[in-house]
């Protein structure tokens, strides 16, 4: 009926991605606890602002909650890549189905953006960082404002991977010059 379920292997299927993306959101909305109802929970919601773009600051804020509580001292051979991939996977299930991520993103004087995300119309650049010392990290921020600078944009992200033992999990605002950056320490 309307073109929305089709027999694939004598098995039921949803006969296009839309349509699946539909349900699945749809689906999710609706928990059911104890013969309770709880309407309107979707988790990628929470991180929508009102003009439909992506609160970013509040997803890192939340990827550092998750580190925070996952992190082990085993981890400490760690890469900047692998932190890539932690945000990544962290990130795809609230981007799914409107936004894309896109990694190592070359740009002029051929260097590299660590993150670009796309949200609709919006472009977030997210610049990860293994914490080295305060000139390294100054170095990151200026590196930052400079990829900012070139995509013409007035605000970036930092993710700043903290590996001692006495590290803060903590948030900034930073402001240099005409550009603001917000940085998270994991």
């Amino acid at each position: 009926m309307y073109g929305i379920i089709k027999e694939e292997n004598s098995r039921c299927k949803v006969n296009n991605r839309i349509f699946e993306l539909f349900i699945y959101n749809h689906m999710t909305t609706k928990l059911i606890i104890d013969n309770r109802t709880i309407t309107k929970y979707n988790f990628k919601e929470n991180f929508i602002n009102d003009d439909g773009s992506l609160n970013i600051e509040l997803v890192l804020i939340k990827f550092q909650q998750f580190m925070k509580e996952q992190y082990s001292s085993i981890d400490a051979d760690f890469i900047e890549r692998e932190g890539r991939l932690l945000f990544l996977a962290f990130i795809k299930p609230i981007i799914n189905g409107v936004g894309f991520d896109f990694k190592e993103v070359q740009i002029s004087e051929e260097k590299r953006l660590d993150i670009v995300i796309t949200y609709h119309s919006f472009k977030y650049i997210i610049e990860l960082k293994i914490w080295n010392g305060q000139k390294y990290h100054e170095k990151g921020i200026r590196q930052l404002y400079d990829y900012l600078d070139v995509f013409s944009e007035y605000k970036g992200y930092l993710i700043i991977y903290n590996f001692n033992k006495n590290k803060e999990y903590k948030q900034e605002k930073i402001n240099l010059k005409d550009k603001e950056i917000f940085a998270v320490y994991v």
